[in-house]
């Protein structure tokens, strides 16, 4: 058996939990019971966001991702990432993965910074609530500079890596 990084995380969470419980069963058990909950509401999204990296892997090829988010084309790729990233509703515990699978992909560093960051920080989808509650203008500001900055931020990363 090769010794991996999962397998150190695994013998250090097990070491760390051996401990626990010797210290506080309860502790130990109450906290096994808050992870198992927090498990089951995010398995169900990893699990569909798997799926459907399976099906875009079927029905988009390698080439269409690389021509849309590939390091060839820098400036676009990157703001397509962005809108892509934008418009995704998607939980945050599902966006590295599917970074993952751009990048594998064809997609460039670039790209794949526009997505992440905007699917965090920039969410069509929340807009109305932000408006309602900040106010439009700060809407508005608020995501056009994050949107800006994540463009250079793309672009400094495309000529870092």
């Amino acid at each position: 058996m090769k010794l991996d990084s999962g397998w150190i995380y695994l013998l250090i969470a097990g070491i760390l939990i051996v401990i626990s419980l010797i210290k506080d069963t309860g502790k130990t058990k109450k906290a096994f019971v808050t992870s198992a909950k927090v498990a089951l509401t995010v398995f169900p999204v990893l699990f569909m966001i798997f799926v459907m990296m399976g099906f875009l892997e079927s029905f988009v090829s390698k080439q269409t991702i690389a021509s849309w988010f590939g390091p060839n084309h820098s400036f676009l790729g990157i703001i397509y990432g962005e809108l892509l990233g934008s418009f995704a509703m998607i939980e945050p515990a599902a966006v590295f993965p599917f970074a993952g699978f751009l990048k594998l992909n064809g997609a460039g560093y670039g790209a794949v910074i526009g997505f992440v960051m905007s699917a965090m920080l920039i969410g069509v989808t929340h807009m109305p609530l932000e408006g309602q509650l900040f106010g439009v203008r700060f809407m508005v500001v608020r995501n056009l500079i994050t949107f800006l900055l994540i463009l250079l931020m793309g672009i400094v990363f495309m000529g870092v890596l």
